[in-house]
């Protein structure tokens, strides 16, 4: 199938139009004190920036978060599925958030995205996308020498990796890419991946 000019096989031909998009936004927000989500730059909530990279790139969206956030969710003009972490692997951070939107909808390829990151933008989800091949199962950012996990894309075959991974207890991203071939994209622009952790990081 082709897609931007180029022509992508993973097991299967896979058409463009089989992406989801996945927006974590199941953190606690320890360090900023209220939800991250529905902080706001110029009066628009942080996770709607992911969702609107996201939109016009996959079939689907779907944000994933905690059950006491899941109200506060903005239902007017809803582009997204919204959804809490699957059991038995509630709360068990990124990872569990990635494995339940990749077991409620189905796709060839998930783009992930944080909720954290208001200065995002498409060009990045684009550049990840150009690098897929038949060769990975993960297509990774590295910007100044510091990989983006939570930002980059996953195949469908990462699934039961990350489910086995989480059924012994495991949670760190570093312990998934060891078991599934990444390749790695380096990336100089660093602002959209600004990280908001702290209220003074927006300023």
């Amino acid at each position: 199938m082709i897609y931007n000019g180029k022509q992508y096989q993973k097991g299967v031909a896979f058409m463009a139009s089989r992406f989801a998009g996945i927006v974590l936004a199941g953190g606690e927000s320890r360090r900023f004190g209220s939800p991250k989500a529905f902080a706001k730059r110029d009066e628009i909530p942080f996770y709607q920036y992911s969702i609107d990279v996201l939109a016009p790139l996959c079939q689907l969206v779907i944000v994933v978060t905690r059950p006491e956030l899941y109200q506060m969710f903005d239902e007017g003009e809803k582009k997204f599925k919204l959804m809490i972490d699957k059991e038995p692997y509630k709360g068990q951070g990124p990872l569990s958030g990635i494995y339940s939107a990749m077991d409620e909808v189905s796709a060839q390829w998930y783009i992930v995205l944080p909720t954290d990151v208001p200065f995002i933008e498409q060009w990045v989800c684009r550049q990840l996308m150009e690098q897929i091949d038949s060769e990975v199962d993960a297509v990774v950012p590295i910007v100044l020498g510091k990989e983006q996990p939570l930002i980059a894309i996953y195949h469908q075959s990462v699934k039961e990796t990350i489910e086995k991974q989480l059924s012994r207890g495991r949670r760190s991203l570093k312990s998934l890419f060891e078991q599934i071939k990444v390749k790695y994209v380096h990336i100089d622009k660093e602002q959209p991946f600004r990280n908001i952790n702290r209220p003074e990081d927006f300023l």
